[in-house]
């Protein structure tokens, strides 16, 4: 695969979300540096739009290194902070979130290499979803903060962000991996960084006490909780929007999804797996490049497979 220079096309880095599996990323962009293919444009989505602002405020392998070192250095206290009797509250129904943003608006506003959106080195843009209408909200300009916390406002579990007269939540629901936008910003090829994939990962044993990992592979059993069944399909509704999503731009870009290591069975709420997660994904990417080939058109998996099914393809959902 050439690289930006000598490809000639504006290119475009899509990250979706994934909470604490966001790590994964954090190894897909050093082997992309590596590689040679650097972003014109950043589009982000959850923790994503995190990674993706980093990656604005210095598009390089350097970039990139520190993006690691920030994932290394991240506690489960930073952004999920557990409150009695906040979740307590939320369990009861006398909240709407069962635990405060403030930490993570706290640690963003130490860490974040600019203060507006517009003063990004590479343009960035943050999706969000609107509360009362389901719709994506995107942000490309004015002060970054507020879009960031709103993008990564899980439902149930933050509280969402009012920003002018909309209240916003995480970007996932209705922009989950937006390569539309992207496309719709001039993008003629497209990187999609996932928080996940197929990729054999084992996962270390977890420190005594922190974060445990929960079981893996994946239990035969659906979740055992109202929340576990709730969050599992939203995920896999927005699975399969990202697949429809692919399926559509792999006809108006050249579109490419890195491999990802599996994270079935990890716990999305701690950073034990950061390290080892970013090993693998950077390991994965770097045998993956030289061979990469674009989303086929037709039906694909949310990899950029082929689904000889066809049972996600763009007929399939008219239907």
């Amino acid at each position: 695969m050439s690289n930006r220079k000598d490809h000639g096309m504006r290119t475009a880095w899509v990250l979706p979300g994934g909470s604490t599996f966001g790590a994964i990323q954090a190894g897909l962009v050093g082997a992309l540096f590596e590689a040679g293919i650097e972003p014109d444009v950043l589009v982000g989505t959850s923790v994503g739009s995190l990674n993706a602002a980093w990656l604005a405020g210095d598009p390089s392998h350097d970039g990139a290194a520190s993006l690691r070192s920030v994932w290394l250095s991240m506690r489960r206290n930073h952004v999920f902070p557990i409150q009695p009797s906040r979740i307590l509250a939320g369990k009861l129904g006398l909240s709407n979130h069962v635990m405060s943003n403030h930490g993570l608006a706290k640690w963003l506003h130490g860490k974040l290499p600019f203060r507006r959106l517009d003063e990004a080195r590479v343009p960035l843009t943050v999706a969000t979803t609107d509360l009362d209408t389901g719709d994506p909200v995107y942000f490309d300009s004015g002060p970054a903060l507020p879009p960031l916390v709103a993008s990564c406002s899980i439902p149930g579990m933050f509280p969402p962000v009012r920003i002018g007269q909309r209240w916003l939540v995480d970007g996932g629901p209705a922009a989950f991996m937006p390569v539309s936008r992207a496309v719709e910003q001039g993008a003629e090829r497209v990187f999609v960084l996932p928080c996940g994939g197929t990729e054999p990962f084992e996962a270390p044993k977890p420190r005594r006490g922190i974060g445990a990992i929960a079981t893996w592979p994946t239990p035969a059993t659906p979740p055992r909780s109202v929340g576990g069944v709730n969050g599992a399909a939203l995920g896999a509704a927005m699975a399969a929007t990202a697949r429809l999503d692919l399926q559509l731009n792999a006809q108006r870009c050249e579109l490419y999804v890195l491999p990802a290591p599996s994270v079935i069975g990890l716990s999305p709420y701690t950073f034990e797996h950061a390290a080892a997660l970013i090993d693998a994904s950077s390991e994965i990417a770097r045998a993956w490049l030289p061979g990469a080939r674009p989303v086929p058109t037709g039906p694909v998996d949310i990899g950029g497979r082929p689904d000889p099914s066809g049972e996600f393809g763009v007929e399939a959902a008219a239907r």
